[in-house]
């Protein structure tokens, strides 16, 4: 549901902006790194991605759409075991979409998750807390918790997951009932869309590891 509402609010930016040369190439290169990661050719995503991001840097380009640009080529940086430059390309995505679409937005959740998605699957759990720590409470907050079920029970997963390694015992096991309950409800519930996990190791570089259930 994320990566169709991403596509679609690009296709409205595009619209609105055809006359512009720089938004009308950024969203060439966007538009083939979408389909190069749906192809699985997760370097040739990073590499498109880069070059809507060099489109992307000026003053011409809508912020929502530098934004987005951002954090798509983050993923692909994290994937490739670039993990300083997926950092900042996702906190700097974080900080300008905050400007962008308000402090608590259903866009600035997905960059918190990605945040603390990134630090957990490399087992950096006290890291990854405070990213899924903000993410749920904003979800909450915003009452969006229905909208991806599957999804968020995932996410609270690794956030219980995380702050028991992080040995925060007490408030994981808070967590726990309400998993279970969702679990419960979500028996034989498909998620939308795939998450890609991160690899741990990176040996191999360019590695996805799909989850099955997110």
């Amino acid at each position: 549901m994320w990566r169709i509402c991403a596509i679609l609010a690009l296709a409205v930016l595009t619209a609105g902006c055809a006359k512009d040369f720089n938004t009308t190439n950024t969203a060439r290169y966007y538009d083939a790194g979408t389909r190069a990661e749906a192809a699985r050719d997760f370097p040739g995503a990073e590499e498109y991605y880069g070059r809507a991001l060099i489109w992307a840097g000026t003053e011409h380009v809508p912020a929502a759409l530098l934004s987005l640009t951002m954090y798509n080529l983050g993923r692909m940086k994290g994937h490739a075991c670039k993990f300083d430059e997926a950092r900042e390309l996702l906190l700097t995505s974080l900080a300008l979409e905050e400007s962008t679409s308000g402090p608590a937005s259903a866009q600035v959740s997905r960059r918190l998750f990605e945040l603390g998605r990134l630090y957990y699957d490399r087992r950096l759990y006290t890291e990854s807390v405070p990213y899924y720590s903000q993410g749920v409470a904003m979800v909450r907050r915003l009452k969006l918790e229905d909208d991806e079920p599957v999804t968020f029970t995932e996410a609270l997963q690794d956030y219980a997951n995380a702050l028991r390694e992080a040995g925060d015992q007490r408030q994981a096991d808070g967590l726990r009932s309400e998993i279970t309950a969702r679990r419960n409800q979500e028996v034989g519930a498909r998620p939308r869309y795939l998450i890609a996990r991160y690899s741990p190791t990176c040996r191999n570089g360019h590695m996805l590891v799909y989850s099955g259930r997110a």
